[in-house]
């Protein structure tokens, strides 16, 4: 929901608040960094992903959610967590940007290719829509406004910066751990049988 775009973009604006614009030097003079972070996003994880569902044989529900989310670019909590582990923040947004433009084309043809190739995703897959303007009009909202914002006041701003991060860091992780704890209480049906489900109301 709405609710959730805004709790991510308060995130990234933290994760923001740290970096400079010459942090992403660093992809123009070592671009091999770039290249692994994308083969292994796009083409590793994905056959990765593929040959653990053929030796677990999961539900074809949830077999086709992993190859979803094995598709799907890394999102801005990849960011959070390489500014909390003090790793370079700018080079986990860089692959983020650059991830989120491939995913375009990359994303629908993994999962097409990959739940194509699984025959009890196949039925499921028909019914799968993936609409690329709303896919960039959420990234924008949710990772772009905020970057921009923050590297903004960082370089104009930068004492006011670090007071505000120094605020935000807690609180971001206590709204991360807080998406956790909703997200899995939004899907709990999922995880019991549907006499359990009933009996916890879902």
């Amino acid at each position: 929901g709405l609710g959730d775009v805004y709790k991510r973009q308060v995130i990234m604006f933290g994760v923001a608040l740290s970096i400079k614009i010459d942090d992403f030097k660093l992809l123009i003079k070592k671009p091999k960094i770039l290249f692994v972070g994308i083969f292994s996003q796009f083409f590793l994880l994905p056959i990765l992903t593929f040959v653990a569902i053929l030796i677990i044989k999961p539900h074809p529900s949830f077999a086709l959610g992993m190859m979803m989310i094995a598709a799907c670019p890394g999102g801005n909590v990849s960011n959070f967590f390489s500014k909390m582990a003090k790793g370079n923040a700018a080079l986990s947004v860089s692959l983020t940007a650059f991830a989120t433009v491939i995913c375009l084309v990359m994303t629908p043809f993994n999962l097409q290719f990959y739940g194509g190739l699984y025959e009890p995703t196949n039925a499921i897959l028909k019914t799968v829509e993936l609409d690329p303007f709303e896919l960039f009009k959420l990234v924008l909202l949710i990772l772009g406004i905020p970057l921009i914002l923050g590297m903004l006041v960082n370089h104009f701003y930068e004492k006011t910066a670090k007071k505000i991060e120094r605020v935000l860091k807690p609180f971001s992780m206590i709204v991360f751990l807080a998406l956790i704890i909703i997200a899995f209480y939004d899907n709990i049906c999922l995880l019991y049988t549907s006499d359990a489900a009933d009996d916890l109301l879902c």
